[in-house]
């Protein structure tokens, strides 16, 4: 096997091949090691995330922390003490009580804390507060104030709007934890120890259960990596098919559905000759060219008012007739551009990409979220909307397709879809699950949880529909790529049974937004159509395929992003190809790609890759159960460690 070196297609040309080295499966525990400092840095900076603004300075400041057990049992530390203890790393003596207890614990917890509460958090004023108007943040606000409370007892969270606005108002040491404790507007602030425990049990508790789901696909996935691939198949033939150039050269048009005046860009095959130049004269007599050599066409006699654009001199002519069509759909935040390396990839390799921008879920609803301009994270009719949109943008070019050149030779009834995270669950609703208004209503508001995209799931639960269910099923979809969907609760079991084309659902073993277990995992064992697979990259978090496209307004810091994006992005170009020549094509010389055999020499080590097609929900259920049990000592002993302090303190007495 070569060296892979991932590149983006370039649009002017065919691109240039990725090639790959050999490489063996790696662990599994270094990618959940990475989802769970980030999970740690969520739940530790939701002191950040969960905030009101408040324009009124507290007239007092917290300087006593006061750790309670009950109504009567509590212990006292000074907020100097913790600030010594964060800025120099000097233990003072009241904090040296707890340090047995602490570390019989976790050796390590002492520096892990000291870390975590001194850590500025890269949030401004705004941002901060605007996320807290939206029902994710009241919800989160809710479940911290359980554990952070007053000195009377009452819940701490709106007590830690304040104290949040002004640590993010402090250019100087910004927004840490430290600094919204020291800005808590009673003298004391009191911790829920019991609660704060329970919070931590449940955190263990899924991240070992989380552990065990991972590991069960990867011993599964070896297994089958040792059988021959079929038919006598080698694996330098399979590697030819993913290496080699594309054929074709690239046209992308860029137009407006009608229907919700929606941004599409299409990424179309073309042979190398034939230019507008040649074409525009006969073809497209209405077409004109602006100042800046840009042609907006108007070859569309049943709709006038639609124009597209097209960079200059691109090709419209000599495109291969029946193409086979891909839809793409971004996640909350992203934009069409977002999988941009993906479409021009396909499209080289004789694919007819759509890549649909959501208005409601767009990086311009982020943008509106973060700067005051909206309340909401998305709509709550985006839920509607998004799968609406995909058959709304079918309709209308397969409509243009009776009166125009260019999209006469797309096969708009062989469809295949990819989605990432918000467009994982757009890709499985279109393709026949329904939403599952019963599930929701039964489950939202949830308890607290680690998994962050149930706030955005219980959204939809306040759709007005007095029915269980809501299908956007599309037949046209004959192939699904969902890239960390979002689905344990919008689907439930019984919507992904509905399921019949082939679906590849990826995930990533760091995911903290959209966690691999809960949203990927058990929901694979749910689907019922026989061809199906469950990719995981070992390591790969909820960002690590996003495409940046040098046009966004928010970076994220590349911790979130994960190591190795490029090599997760590679995968998803090679694993996304395979799938939609298979069953779009039916090109079955791809189909031995989707292997564990292909999948084991494909990895990198930085970013293993595991596959399997099948996953008994019987022998997960069981995983699960022994993990959860493996969680009981750590448990036991930080519920010891509190009983221990109860008893001194009873001693004491």
């Amino acid at each position: 096997m070569k060296h892979w070196q991932y590149n983006a297609v370039d649009s002017s040309a065919a691109d240039s091949a990725p090639h790959r080295r050999v490489s063996r499966l790696g662990s599994w525990r270094w990618g959940l090691g990475i989802g769970l400092v980030q999970v740690v840095k969520l739940l530790g900076s939701g002191f950040a995330i969960a905030l009101f603004p408040s324009t009124i300075r507290p007239t007092h400041a917290a300087d006593t922390i006061t750790f309670s057990l009950g109504a009567t049992i509590e212990r006292s530390i000074s907020v100097d003490s913790l600030e010594i203890f964060v800025n120099e790393g000097r233990i003072t003596e009241e904090i040296a009580a707890y340090v047995p207890y602490i570390e019989k614990v976790d050796p390590n917890a002492l520096e892990s804390a000291r870390t975590l509460l001194s850590q500025r958090a890269d949030l401004d004023v705004v941002t901060v507060s605007q996320f807290a108007y939206t029902p994710q943040g009241e919800y989160l606000l809710d479940e911290i104030g359980k554990v952070f409370r007053t000195g009377a007892r009452l819940p701490g969270g709106k007590g830690l709007r304040g104290a949040a606005i002004l640590s993010a108002a402090d250019d100087e040491t910004g927004l840490t934890i430290l600094n919204v404790i020291k800005r808590f507007p009673t003298p004391v602030l009191r911790v829920d120890l019991r609660q704060g425990l329970n919070i931590a049990n449940q955190t263990s508790e899924s991240f070992k259960q989380s552990q065990a789901a991972l590991s069960l696909v990867e011993q599964l996935s070896l297994q089958t990596a040792i059988d021959d691939f079929p038919g006598g198949t080698s694996a330098a033939q399979l590697n030819q098919l993913v290496t080699q150039p594309g054929p074709f050269q690239i046209s992308r048009l860029s137009l407006r559905v009608k229907a919700s005046t929606a941004p599409v860009d299409i990424y179309l095959p073309r042979s190398p000759t034939g230019f507008f130049s040649d074409a525009i004269a006969s073809d497209f007599p209405n077409s004109v060219t602006n100042d800046s050599g840009f042609l907006f066409l108007n070859p569309f006699p049943t709709n006038p008012g639609l124009s597209f654009r097209a960079a200059p001199n691109d090709a419209i002519a000599r495109i291969p007739e029946g193409l086979p069509t891909v839809v793409i759909s971004h996640g909350f935040g992203n934009e069409r551009k977002t999988y941009r390396y993906l479409a021009e990839f396909l499209a080289a390799r004789g694919f007819a990409v759509i890549s649909v921008e959501h208005p409601g879920s767009s990086a311009e609803q982020f943008n509106a979220l973060v700067s005051g301009r909206t309340g909401q994270v998305v709509p709550d009719d985006e839920f509607i909307k998004r799968p609406e949109l995909i058959s709304q943008v079918l309709d209308e070019l397969s409509a243009m397709a009776a009166d125009d050149k260019i999209f006469a030779q797309i096969d708009f009834n062989n469809v295949g879809i990819v989605g990432q995270s918000f467009g994982g669950y757009t890709a499985l609703a279109v393709a026949g699950a329904p939403v599952n208004l019963a599930s929701l209503r039964a489950n939202c508001p949830p308890e607290f949880s680690v998994n962050i995209s149930v706030l955005l799931q219980c959204q939809a639960a306040v759709l007005p529909f007095p029915v269980d269910s809501l299908d956007f099923y599309d037949p046209r979809i004959r192939a699904v790529i969902a890239i960390n969907p979002v689905t344990s609760l919008i689907f439930a079991e019984e919507s992904l049974a509905q399921i019949d084309v082939p679906v590849l659902m990826m995930a990533g073993s760091g995911d903290t937004v959209a966690p691999a277990l809960s949203e990927q995992v058990r929901p694979f064992t749910w689907l019922t159509t026989p061809e199906k697979y469950l990719l995981v990259m070992d390591g790969g978090t909820h960002f690590s395929t996003i495409g940046v496209t040098g046009e966004e307004t928010f970076q994220l810091p590349p911790e979130i992003f994960g190591p190795v994006p490029e090599v997760a992005q590679g995968y998803t170009q090679v694993m996304s190809l395979a799938f939609l020549n298979a069953y779009l094509k039916g090109d079955q010389r791809y189909a031995p790609i989707l292997s564990s055999r292909f999948t084991t020499l494909l990895s990198e080590p930085e970013m293993p890759l595991s596959i399997v097609s099948t996953l008994d929900a019987e022998q997960l259920s069981m995983q699960l159960k022994l993990a959860a049990e493996d969680a009981l000592p750590a448990i036991e002993a930080m519920e010891q460690a509190l009983d221990e302090i109860v008893a001194q303190e009873l001693d004491e007495r």
